[in-house]
């Protein structure tokens, strides 16, 4: 089995940098279907951004799928976060979060918790904010469950925030949420820093891996950087990873070559990966 690939997007402008065609979905999902690529992650502020029945009418036309859903901008551009001390802030997150979940059940694809879990608590209380964090989690969680789609969180870097930095520590605050449709999304540029082997974070996580985002140390398309692909793909083979791999990249040096970088290089590592099941059965 090959894995799918995508590149991430936004509906809207968005001062996040590591989406291609930013604002530009109808571009993106022209430019991935001409490159071969099987689908589009969106990263969305809000249901409302964009059309359901245009975006539909874009995936089907162009014959690919809606990979997931990024939330991450309704904290960066509204501040909404599930971790919020303001109990009345915190239920706008989780209603805003559950809508995004709606939008994507539509299209059977997860949504994304990344730093839509917040930064650094403002009373510097970070087991608190964990706490916070698993509770709305648990609503959102049952909300998705109720209308047939998952939730993805997604350890990020120190520098970004100060909640689940690693994949052991996102795995067992996934233990506490409790709830089978919670997975874990581990990105490489964020493990690249924060993980003692990239391979071993992987593997750890096993089948609990529902998301990858393929990109490199530098934050560019795989292979503009030096995290060492072949530990990647060898560990997502051993732990028989069938999701995507996502390019979450910066648009360098263009939107269109990080595209074709992305495609080429997971074209690549789907070969490899089916010449090492071939070598193995």
């Amino acid at each position: 089995m090959t894995w799918k690939a995508c590149v991430a997007t936004s509906s809207g402008p968005t001062g996040f940098g590591p989406l291609l065609y930013a604002g530009r979905v109808a571009e993106c999902i022209a430019v991935s279907r001409e490159l071969g690529f099987e689908g589009v992650e969106i990263s969305m502020r809000s249901p409302e951004e964009f059309d359901r029945r245009e975006l539909e009418a874009l995936l089907r036309e162009a014959r690919l799928e809606l990979a997931a859903v990024g939330s991450g901008r309704m904290f960066l551009q509204d501040g909404l976060s599930l971790t919020d001390p303001d109990e009345a802030g915190r239920a706008r997150a989780v209603t805003r979060l559950c809508g995004l979940v709606d939008f994507a059940a539509g299209f059977g694809a997860p949504v994304i918790v990344g730093l839509t879990r917040g930064k650094e608590p403002a009373d510097g209380d970070r087991e608190a904010a964990l706490a916070r964090l698993v509770a709305s989690m648990q609503e959102c969680a049952d909300h998705a469950a109720d209308v047939g789609a998952s939730l993805l969180i997604e350890p990020i870097n120190r520098f970004e925030t100060a909640l689940l930095h690693r994949a052991d520590e996102t795995l067992a605050t996934i233990a506490r949420i409790g709830r089978p449709n919670v997975s874990v999304l581990l990105d490489a540029f964020h493990m690249n820093i924060e993980e003692v082997s990239i391979g071993d974070a992987i593997r750890a996580v096993g089948g609990r891996l529902g998301h990858f985002h393929i990109v490199d140390s530098n934050r560019r398309a795989p292979g503009f950087g030096h995290i060492d692909y072949e530990e990647v793909g060898a560990a997502l083979s051993e732990v028989g990873y069938e999701g995507w791999l996502s390019g979450e990249i910066l648009p360098l040096p263009s939107d269109r070559a990080a595209a074709e970088q992305s495609r080429s290089f997971t074209a690549a590592m789907n070969a490899s990966h089916l010449s090492a099941t071939s070598r193995e059965g």
